[in-house]
């Protein structure tokens, strides 16, 4: 490891070591900035919201670039812990243990509200997307597919109706499922409506619930 590369790893230790409130402020600072994109986003509004000098920050992170690609990994790992790890709804019924999910996702926005909506931004700013940050969100991408999969390998099929093909009426859930998830991804949610991720979501759930309804109502007993 060159000189540069070690010099940059220490002072982001020194970041790490920082008092909790401080390192807190930084971060929870530069999440809120971010939400307006990543190109939009100044490091001057960071630092004055923060309460610490432009050389301080960089003193700690040297670039924008690997401040914001600090604050994805740091958010996912969050997520990790509060929300993929903590998963134990899965359930014979599928589209209960897909609800549940849900709610438990709408806890994690009520109890971490930056960090969800600063991850939802981040999925949706293209202009963002570096390795590190690419990698990151493909690693949090593979573990929620495990889940989901672990979903649908547990489903009870004897629950949908005897006249149709529980695997073909498995597989239409997971094509409606996608496909409307597919259709919000597009929409930043600070675009819609005005809204913050947060606000987003509460309204997501009950177009949700609505579907899942529907689903139900199609191919259960």
């Amino acid at each position: 490891m060159d000189e540069q590369k070690i010099e940059t790893c220490e002072n982001f230790q020194k970041f790490l070591d920082l008092p909790e409130e401080k390192r807190e402020r930084i971060i929870n600072a530069a999440m809120k900035e971010f939400l307006a994109g990543y190109k939009k986003a100044s490091t001057d509004n960071i630092v004055r919201e923060a309460g610490i000098s432009k050389g301080l920050l960089f003193h700690y992170f040297s670039t924008k670039e690997r401040l914001y690609s600090f604050l994805v990994d740091y958010s996912i790992d969050v997520v990790q812990q509060e929300y993929l790890d903590l998963i134990n709804v899965i359930q014979s019924d599928i589209l209960e243990s897909i609800w549940q999910l849900s709610l438990l996702k709408q806890d994690l926005s009520t109890h971490f509200p930056d960090i969800f909506d600063f991850i939802t931004s981040a999925y949706v700013d293209t202009s963002a997307k570096n390795e590190s940050v690419a990698a990151n969100l493909a690693k949090f991408n593979t573990i929620h597919a495990k889940i989901t999969a672990d979903v649908y390998a547990h489903a009870d099929v004897s629950l949908f109706r005897d006249d149709i093909d529980p695997a073909l009426a498995m597989q239409v859930i997971s094509w409606a499922l996608q496909g409307y998830g597919q259709s919000k991804t597009g929409i930043a949610p600070a675009e819609s409506l005005g809204k913050t991720a947060r606000e987003s979501y509460e309204l997501f759930l009950e177009e949700f619930q609505q579907i899942l309804n529907m689903l139900r109502k199609c191919f259960y007993k």
